[in-house]
């Protein structure tokens, strides 16, 4: 409402509105509210051709990686399959072997049994048999002693002399010994043993005049004598009589106990050289060997 004064004095009083169109508010709420407007409400709605593009693609990566899955559990199923067939044929193998290696067993230990009871027949039987052969072997040398007496009073009363001593067949007669030069050789322990067998001993010299002796039969071969220092590191004979030494009756420089030959140990026992002196040697040396023993009487 609006009332006005004219000059008159007159008041006329009117209705009258004004659009807001025509007188702007520029506060700020009149900015706010314009703005408000110009923003639409609701945004508007992808197209249906989009949408569809979009579940599609959705539904064809899902595809895809069931798709990728599948492939990937059937894979692992059949290397399952194949790593579970091939362990269960191991199992059977070894079950195989398993029972094979019982059987064998049992059967090894039947005939284990079996073979003991032959084995300790075989070790009677052997006792027995190396009794008997030592029986014989003492039988036979004393009746290689008897012919060797009958060979040798047969000797006297052919040639009518009046020699008194004897040897046995393929011994040497010097002074009132014999003397067996063997042909083989052997180790200085089984020379000694073997001159054992033979009622004899392995050669001990007692004097220069049977040593020269002795050597006219063994230059130039090697032969083992009853001369070591294996028992006590002192040179001594068999007998267990020292040894006197005498620097001539060695070749030069022994005897020297060498060690480098790859048989172990030292040089312990002494054996005739090529010229009739000692020189000292391991005794697993195969050397010839020299027997001696009293010559019988007849």
């Amino acid at each position: 409402m609006r009332v006005v004064t004219s000059d008159s004095g007159s008041v006329s009083v009117g209705n009258q509105y004004t659009d807001e169109l025509e007188n702007p508010d520029t506060s700020d709420d009149a900015e706010f509210w314009r703005k408000e407007a110009s923003v639409p409400r609701f945004a508007a709605a992808p197209s249906s051709g989009r949408w569809r593009l979009r579940v599609c693609v959705a539904v064809g990566v899902t595809a895809l990686m069931l798709l990728l899955l599948i492939i990937t559990l059937s894979v692992s199923h059949v290397k399952f399959d194949r790593k579970f067939s091939t362990t269960d044929t191991k199992i059977k193998n070894l079950t195989e072997t398993l029972l094979s290696i019982i059987t064998r067993t049992n059967f090894l230990e039947e005939s284990g049994h079996k073979m003991h009871l032959d084995i300790n027949n075989l070790e009677f039987d052997q006792e027995t048999m190396q009794t008997r052969m030592n029986d014989m072997s003492d039988s036979e040398q004393a009746l290689r002693d008897k012919v060797s007496e009958l060979k040798c009073r047969i000797e006297k009363y052919i040639k009518n002399n009046t020699q008194e001593l004897c040897c046995p067949e393929g011994w040497l007669l010097f002074s009132t010994h014999c003397y067996f030069f063997s042909k083989d050789g052997m180790p200085w322990d089984a020379a000694r043993d073997e001159c054992e067998k033979k009622r004899a001993a392995l050669l001990i010299l007692n004097s220069k005049q049977e040593k020269n002796w002795v050597v006219s039969n063994t230059r130039p071969l090697f032969y083992w004598l009853g001369l070591t220092d294996g028992r006590t590191g002192e040179w001594e004979w068999l007998d267990e009589t020292p040894y006197v030494f005498v620097r001539s009756e060695w070749m030069p420089g022994q005897p020297d106990n060498w060690e480098y030959h790859g048989l172990g140990g030292g040089e312990d026992c002494a054996h005739f050289h090529h010229d009739g002196r000692y020189n000292d040697d391991h005794c697993s040396r195969h050397y010839r060997y020299v027997c001696k023993a009293h010559a019988s009487s007849i």
